[in-house]
């Protein structure tokens, strides 16, 4: 379960499009805990060094909440999808605080359900 750490700032610094870092990561998970707290939020690294935010559901081959994936060129940050078989790129953008409010309005779309208490 992600929760955010006590004493940690509320604004999510802004990035510019470089490699991805663990504080991004972290960053992220934070910023998403309320919204999805059982998903998992990791930073991954392909043979070349380059790193990858990959943000996936509980249960991996649920074919209706998406994996989402985040990755960096100089340019942009990349926002891509995996649901089922499909795979599709949802958006460039040059900001971090964009690439977070598209990531949020895309798991409020497509995500889970949210448990009301009464």
């Amino acid at each position: 379960m992600m929760r955010p750490i006590e004493g940690q700032p509320s604004q999510f610094p802004t990035y510019t499009p470089e490699s991805l870092t663990l504080r991004q990561c972290h960053y992220l998970a934070v910023g998403l805990a309320d919204l999805i707290p059982n998903w998992s939020v990791e930073l991954h690294y392909d043979p070349h060094g380059s790193a990858t935010i990959v943000i996936m559901p509980d249960d991996i081959d649920d074919a209706i909440f998406p994996t989402l994936i985040v990755r960096s060129d100089e340019p942009a940050f990349h926002l891509e999808e995996l649901c089922g078989d499909a795979y599709r790129e949802l958006g460039e953008y040059q900001m971090w605080s964009d690439v977070l409010r598209a990531i949020r309005i895309r798991l409020i779309w497509a995500g889970p359900p949210q448990t009301t208490l009464h």
